[in-house]
């Protein structure tokens, strides 16, 4: 007889009202666990601590990703903090066995679709709290997992499973993929994950086609971050990593590559329209344009810091050359895409991922702005530049979550920036209070 496994406080309901939210928001972004398996593990939380460790971790991370802020639905923060605590706590019990087991320990370990995900959903809730040690190595543990399921050792014509499961597990693997490369930007952290050899996901038709259709442009985005776009990045913090040598031609070669991804996703979003299958929801969309933004950030950022960046680049090179390149292009991207919204709160549900991206971009526009004008740049070009930017201060300062830290980095931009354009009206932001 199954031991009574407690529910951590939160009861049968709480979670079954989070299912509509999780199948429109989290489910696109993270398309393994069904939203009626959820249902399945919910009824069965109280006998059976994986499904209990499942139900609190995907408690956690829908509120996460759905709700914009901490405070106004009581302290969302202290709730993710118990749910994740449970869920943690009942992953153990249900890796250790029952406790009339003696041989508990020398069994094989429990390695399954459920436990990885959990693994992976309290990886994101734990990287909301910026606790990128504890987020790594709970993504670790699920990524042991994935490897113990020998994902990467699936080819054509394997009967062991069903196509539908191989591609939900493929989607898994790739998750993973992902989600290491953001951490390993964040924090350093290595990665160990490589591209599948058989490539996206195999066809699974029980998945929404604008949620493969998302889903796969996102893997496609990511592999631009190879290992030595990774290797560059992580050798600023190391020097004694040893690395090729940084190029005019690697950088112009990574932009080409971010210019062509940017191509196939409106290609990918007309050919869906034409064939009726419907289009990409708003907040994947929003995930993949800022994500690829970001990505052009970090490489701008290589090309700055090993001294390849021209105030004029030459008519003949890349335009992410130049110094310029992020005031000039991308702050104004960002601003058409942000007056475009629906909903801002698009960019807020994407729990720290969006916003982070979004302050990094802004802070880099920032100190682009701070230089001195571009060749041939006009009094009005400048002016429209400085706009953009302030339009994205804004923005971001819109957002509870938006940490003090960092609106204290962008006042002292904007300190900086006052002086410079000094017939440019700041409005609101001119000398605001840190706290403001």
């Amino acid at each position: 007889h199954a031991p009574a496994v407690g529910s951590g406080g939160y009861s049968h309901d709480f979670f079954v009202r989070l299912l509509p939210e999780y199948e429109q928001l989290v489910y696109p972004v993270n398309p393994v666990v069904t939203p009626d398996e959820l249902s399945a593990a919910i009824a069965n939380m109280h006998a059976d601590y994986e499904d209990a460790a499942l139900v609190h971790a995907f408690g956690a991370v829908t509120i996460n990703l759905t709700q914009p802020s901490w405070t106004l639905h009581g302290d969302v923060a202290a709730q993710m903090t118990s749910l994740v605590r449970y869920s943690l706590w009942a992953h153990r019990k249900a890796e250790l066995g029952s406790g009339s087991d003696a041989n508990g320990l020398q069994g094989e370990m429990p390695v399954t679709v459920k436990r990885i995900m959990t693994c992976i959903f309290n990886e994101i809730s734990l990287m909301a709290f910026k606790r990128f040690d504890r987020s790594f190595a709970a993504l670790r543990e699920a990524i042991a997992m994935i490897q113990m399921l020998n994902i990467h050792q699936y080819s054509e014509g394997d009967t062991a499973l069903a196509l539908n499961e191989v591609s939900r597990r493929q989607r898994m693997y790739w998750e993973a993929y992902v989600h290491e490369r953001f951490l390993c930007i964040m924090s350093g952290f290595p990665c160990t994950m490589i591209a599948l050899r058989t490539g996206l996901p195999v066809a699974d038709s029980s998945v929404p086609p604008h949620v493969t259709a998302g889903f796969n442009r996102l893997i496609q985005l990511f592999q631009i971050m190879d290992g030595p776009l990774l290797a560059h990045w992580t050798a600023q913090q190391d020097p004694s990593q040893i690395v090729p040598a940084m190029t005019a031609h690697w950088i112009e070669s990574k932009q080409a590559q971010l210019d062509q991804d940017e191509a196939a996703a409106a290609e990918t979003a007309r050919e869906m329209a034409a064939s009726g299958r419907g289009a990409l929801s708003e907040l994947q969309h929003v995930d993949l344009f800022v994500t690829r933004l970001w990505l052009r950030t970090l490489v701008w950022q290589l090309a700055l810091s090993h001294g390849l960046l021209r105030s004029a680049p030459p008519q003949d090179t890349h335009e992410g050359l130049s110094l310029h390149f992020p005031a000039q292009r991308l702050s104004a991207q960002l601003r058409s895409l942000v007056s475009r919204l629906g909903s801002v709160a698009s960019i807020v549900i994407h729990g720290s991922g969006i916003l982070q991206k979004l302050f990094e971009i802004t802070s880099t526009v920032a100190d682009v702005l701070a230089l001195p004008r571009g060749t041939g740049q006009t009094h009005d070009e400048a002016r429209a530049r400085i706009q953009d930017f302030l339009f994205l201060v804004r923005f971001l300062f819109s957002f509870e979550r938006t940490q003090k830290h960092q609106r204290d980095y962008l006042r002292e931009k904007l300190d900086v920036l006052q002086h410079v354009y000094t017939a440019v009206d700041f409005g609101d932001l001119a000398g605001a209070s840190p706290d403001a």
